[in-house]
């Protein structure tokens, strides 16, 4: 009985972190990628101050989330996106459009696909 019970309470701990840390995982996505958003629209229309200012502060905001994600995470994943943000940077300081559009959406993409990937389903269990 008591052994049964044990197991009862690693499965529902064990459940409930999962949920817990998918909730965190979609809400920092989320707003990270609502983040980039604006970042785009700023370079769409050649607003290259708000821009930066904009990706200095999601970059603040990554930075805040990476030390958990990287916990909940692969770290390859984690490795991808700040390769993917000094890329962006460097496009902005030279004010390259096209390059710097393109590494947004390849943000925006990365940050979707940690969102998928980490949903509790059959695709993702088998």
């Amino acid at each position: 009985m008591r052994t049964l019970t044990t197991i009862f309470v690693i499965v529902f701990l064990l459940a409930g972190g999962s949920f817990i840390s998918h909730g965190y995982i979609q809400t920092t996505t989320h707003a990270l990628v609502t983040q980039l958003e604006t970042v785009e629209h700023s370079i769409s229309t050649q607003n290259w101050k708000v821009a930066q200012t904009e990706l200095n502060t999601t970059h603040r905001r990554w930075d805040i989330n990476k030390t958990l994600w990287t916990i909940l995470l692969h770290h390859q994943e984690i490795d991808t996106i700040d390769l993917s943000m000094e890329r962006l940077e460097k496009y902005m300081a030279t004010q390259d459009s096209p390059l710097s559009l393109g590494e947004v959406s390849t943000l925006k993409l990365l940050f979707a696909h940690i969102a998928d990937s980490d949903q509790l389903n059959l695709k993702n269990i088998l």
